[in-house]
C-alpha cells in the first residue's frame, strides 16, 4: 500500500515537473537574445548578465560547479546543518509539545512564547542568535532548531490534545502509572500528528538554513553560494543552487513521508 501511494505521488509529481521544465525551456529559448543583459546596481551597471539562461547554459554552469566541488561540498555542509538543527529541534519540540498537551499549567506558561516564535521570521532572530551564540556553527544550528522546534511542538501538542477523553478516563480508572499512560496511550495516539509535523519541519529547516548561512558566510554552503551569485550577479549559478536545494527538499520530504506511511499503516486512508 505504501509503495503504491508513493508511486502515484511520484508519477503525478513527475508530470507537473516535466510540464514546468518544458514551459521554462520554451520561454528561455524565445527570450534568448531578446532580454536586456545589463543589470543596474547602486554603484555601477553590470553587462552580460543572462537573466533567463537556457538549459545549455545551466548545464555548463552545473558541470563547472560539480567539477570544482563547490556544489557537492556546499550541499553536504548545508545538509549537515539542516540535519543537526532538525534533530535538536525535534527532540526539544516534541518533548515540550507532549508536556504541554499533558499538563495544562505548562501550556499556559509556554503558549505565549510559542506564539511569539511561530510568527517571528528567522531573519529577525538572526542578530540575536549571533550575539548569544557567536558567529560559529552554534548560531546556525540554533536558528534552524528553533524553527523546527516550534513546528514539532505544535504537532506533538495537537496529537496529545486530540486523544479521546475515554482513554484518559480508562487509564485513571485502572490507576495506570504515568509511564504506562505515556507508552500505551499518549505516544501511539500522538504519533501521526508528530510525524506530520516532522515533514513540515524538515522543509522549514531547508528554508531557514539559507538565512542561517548568512551568519559569517563562507564556502562551502548553498546559502553562501546563493548570496555570492546574487552579488555578482550570476543567474545560472542562482538557478543551479535553487535546483539543488529543491532536490534536497524533495528527497527529505520523500523520506519523511515514507516513514509516516510506514509508521501509520494501521490508519485508514482514502485512496485517490
Amino acid at each position: 500500500m505504501v509503495i503504491a501511494l508513493c508511486s502515484i505521488r511520484v508519477r503525478r509529481g513527475l508530470v507537473g515537473l516535466l510540464a514546468l521544465a518544458g514551459l521554462y525551456g520554451a520561454a528561455a529559448q524565445i527570450a534568448s537574445g531578446r532580454l536586456p543583459t545589463t543589470v543596474s546596481l547602486p554603484q555601477h551597471d553590470i553587462e552580460g548578465v543572462e537573466l533567463l539562461p537556457t538549459y545549455a547554459s545551466l548545464a555548463e554552469e552545473g558541470l563547472f560547479l560539480v567539477q570544482a566541488g563547490i556544489l557537492l561540498q556546499g550541499a553536504a555542509v548545508s545538509t549537515g546543518r539542516v540535519l543537526a538543527g532538525f534533530l535538536l529541534g525535534s527532540v526539544v519540540g516534541i518533548t515540550l509539545g507532549l508536556a504541554m498537551g499533558w499538563a495544562e499549567g505548562l501550556e499556559y506558561v509556554l503558549d505565549p512564547w510559542v506564539v511569539l516564535l511561530r510568527f517571528t521570521p528567522a531573519l529577525a532572530l538572526l542578530p540575536l542568535y549571533v550575539l548569544w551564540l557567536g558567529l560559529g556553527e552554534a548560531a546556525k544550528i540554533g536558528l534552524i532548531a528553533t524553527a523546527v522546534a516550534v513546528v514539532t511542538l505544535q504537532g506533538a501538542y495537537q496529537g496529545v490534545r486530540g486523544i479521546p477523553r475515554v482513554y484518559w478516563d480508562a487509564a485513571s480508572a485502572l490507576a495506570a502509572a504515568p509511564s504506562l499512560v505515556l507508552r500505551r496511550i499518549v505516544l501511539p495516539a500522538a504519533l501521526p500528528q508528530i510525524l506530520a509535523s516532522l515533514r513540515i519541519a524538515i522543509a522549514l529547516g531547508w528554508v531557514t538554513v539559507i538565512a542561517a548561512e548568512l551568519i559569517q558566510p563562507s564556502m562551502p554552503s548553498l546559502g553562501y553560494l546563493l548570496a555570492l551569485a546574487g552579488a555578482y550577479p550570476r543567474v545560472p549559478t542562482i538557478m543551479i543552487a535553487l535546483a539543488a536545494i529543491a532536490l534536497l527538499v524533495l528527497v527529505s520530504d520523500g523520506l519523511t513521508l515514507a516513514v509516516y506511511f510506514q509508521a501509520t499503516r494501521w490508519m485508514r486512508r482514502r485512496h485517490a
